[in-house]
């Protein structure tokens, strides 16, 4: 970093100092996101919560109305609109359009 980005030894003491950046080796640094695994741990565990509640419902199938009415301590801290619209897009569920509203359906 010092001779590709001209960085000096003070702004990568910085750097190290906001947890911005971590040493690898010698001359080499990982870069650092502070708080990144305690958001991915509550992501992970509010995916999964979500998973499991439509799983154990009839048919593998649920309104997405009533999923987001339903309390799960898991997904308390993203929040459930967060959390569905994250099953949607990584197509771990079908969003199908009916008459009473969007159903979630999981793939199999």
């Amino acid at each position: 970093m010092i001779d590709e980005f001209q960085f000096t030894d003070e702004e990568i003491t910085l750097l190290v100092n906001a947890s911005l950046i971590t040493v690898r080796d010698i001359g080499s640094w990982w870069l650092a996101i502070p708080g990144a695994g305690i958001f991915m741990k509550t992501f992970i565990k509010g995916r999964q919560a979500l998973l499991r509640a439509i799983r154990k419902a009839k048919y593998q199938e649920v309104l997405q109305q009533n999923l987001e009415e339903r309390k799960i301590a898991a997904v308390a801290k993203l929040g459930m609109s967060y959390h569905i619209m994250d099953i949607i897009g990584a197509e771990f569920v079908t969003k199908i359009q009916t008459t009473s509203g969007w159903l979630l359906r999981l793939k199999e």
